[in-house]
């Protein structure tokens, strides 16, 4: 576990998976920063703003071969052809020379990043902050060659996705860290791994630690912490033997069958890993009345996950609410957040 995660020990902080629903970048920004000053403000991710902030999308630019059509709104990867091995090429070459400014994240994929980054630099921020990527696992199941396979089964890209990706996270934390003391958790995404253990995953269970494992380790190389968010149901026992340092998981869905894992999970918790509970639904089970106090009340009954303290947030991105409802969403997040601290 990376060293400074016993900072984090104890405390119950809130934080946001990744998307919003704002399609202005400065507005998220500052909806970040109202929300969550006290908290762990996160970088927002705005596919409502452009195809082009699609977490599938955003993270795929300098990738060989791909091809962006953003009036059908599709990606893909082109692996026919002279071009296509030249780029192929290029790319490895920078991953080996660990060019990490080919691999930046740019405006118009990410303008939000760009202003995240702004605005922590002017707060000379010096506490936690939160960012995100895509994992390499869903990454190669849902971005698809000329023949509509999956690049996790390209024998070349396969290897090249955990690569590409842990240099991008590289870039990402270089930007982020505007102070010697800021703090910065990196989530890793992956949704996909809800196909582990179906026929849309050919790879062993240790094929995708590893390639997970891959990116955490970059991150840790970089001074920070690294969490993994699913928000469906999968393997827990493969994705707790990973090298995380916080699983994010969709609580308010799964607590009952992630609590099944209990074994793994307390011997997480006892190397010193760290929850972070998406206890509040991005749905509209969200205007429920007496919801609150209802999932108050599931974090108790789960108390014994609770030892290390536990990051609290939405159950998964927020970007298919309302700009008012997401709002909703982050302050119950506070309000349970500031109870379980009263509670513990």
């Amino acid at each position: 576990m990376n060293g400074y995660l016993g900072e984090l020990k104890k405390s119950f902080l809130v934080t946001g998976v990744g998307s919003l629903p704002q399609k202005d970048a400065l507005s998220a920004i500052n909806f970040v920063f109202e929300a969550l000053s006290y908290q762990i403000p996160f970088w927002p991710q705005l596919p409502q703003k452009s195809f082009l902030e699609n977490m599938y999308v955003q993270f795929s630019e300098k990738f060989p071969g791909l091809v962006v059509d953003e009036a059908q709104k599709t990606v893909s990867v082109n692996t026919d052809g002279q071009p296509y091995m030249d780029a192929l090429e290029e790319c490895f070459n920078k991953v080996q020379a660990d060019d990490v400014d080919y691999f930046s994240l740019s405006n118009g994929h990410a303008q939000s990043f760009h202003l995240f980054t702004q605005r922590l630099m002017a707060l000379g921020w010096q506490g936690w902050v939160k960012a995100q990527i895509i994992g390499p696992f869903s990454f190669g199941l849902s971005l698809l060659d000329q023949n509509k396979k999956p690049i996790l089964y390209n024998p070349e890209l396969t290897e090249l996705l955990p690569l590409f990706l842990s240099l991008k996270v590289s870039w990402m934390i270089r930007q982020i860290k505007v102070h010697v003391k800021t703090k910065i958790i990196i989530f890793i995404d992956e949704p996909y791994l809800v196909a582990v253990g179906t026929d849309q995953n050919t790879l062993t269970r240790q094929q995708v630690v590893d390639k997970i494992n891959i990116v955490v380790r970059l991150i840790h190389a970089n001074g920070a912490l690294a969490g993994l968010h699913c928000c469906g149901n999968t393997d827990w026992d493969l994705v707790l033997s990973t090298e995380i340092d916080i699983l994010n998981f969709d609580a308010y869905g799964y607590f009952d069958k992630i609590a099944l894992y209990e074994k793994s999970l307390l011997a997480f918790l006892k190397k010193g890993g760290m929850p972070a509970l998406g206890i509040v639904p991005t749905n509209d089970d969200l205007l429920t009345e007496g919801l609150e106090d209802k999932l108050f009340d599931v974090l108790k009954k789960h108390s014994k996950f609770l030892t290390n303290g536990a990051l609290i947030t939405p159950s998964c991105g927020l970007s298919g609410l309302s700009e008012a409802v997401s709002k909703t969403a982050i302050d119950m997040c506070v309000r349970l957040a500031e109870r379980l601290k009263a509670e513990f």
